[in-house]
């Protein structure tokens, strides 16, 4: 199996050579990065799957990748990709919105998002934000299983705590590639 990996955000992600660091959070001196943690997210799964014995096509591997988001479900196909996995962080006005949630295209990506996300919860011990149909996003466009992983909220304190523990990183990215695998 040939799995594609999102990490969110980045590179060009949605205007040609500039960075875009998704969402943004300073605590402190301190400034918390979507795109920079979900690289970290993303490298670490790229490991797991390999480990594994699976093949990977990473989206972007650094900062500096140039990855257009409306190109990242097209260019995943043409690497032959069976299953597309977007990792993002959530975000929202009020700091202690929390929780993880799973979002799907259609009715072949649901019981894959269903999964993960019962699985994520039971690893995380966040709220339940529960999974969410999202046939608008350009990375679940692709011609295949995909499914976009919202970890947590980069924000809440607690959250980000923990998406920032090396230890749980590696969890939650063994956890990912379990559900995905079976």
């Amino acid at each position: 199996m040939k799995i594609a990996i999102d990490p969110g955000h980045g590179m060009s992600n949605r205007r040609r050579n500039v960075y875009d660091s998704g969402a943004t959070h300073t605590e402190g001196t301190t400034k918390y990065e979507e795109a920079a943690i979900a690289l970290k997210y993303g490298l670490t799964l790229k490991d797991v799957f390999r480990a594994r014995g699976h093949s990977v096509f990473m989206t972007r591997d650094d900062a500096d990748d140039h990855a257009p988001v409306g190109e990242r479900a097209g260019n995943a196909k043409r690497a032959n990709a069976d299953v597309f996995v977007s990792l993002h962080l959530n975000d929202f006005d009020d700091d202690s919105a929390n929780g993880l949630e799973v979002l799907y295209r259609g009715n072949d990506d649901k019981p894959l998002a269903q999964k993960l996300q019962v699985a994520l919860l039971a690893v995380t011990g966040f709220k339940d934000r529960d999974i969410d149909k999202r046939d608008d996003l350009a990375v679940l466009k692709f011609d295949g299983i995909a499914v976009l992983i919202e970890l947590g909220f980069i924000a809440h304190d607690s959250d980000r705590d923990v998406l920032l523990n090396p230890q749980k990183r590696q969890e939650i990215c063994e956890t990912i590639a379990d559900v995905i695998l079976s």
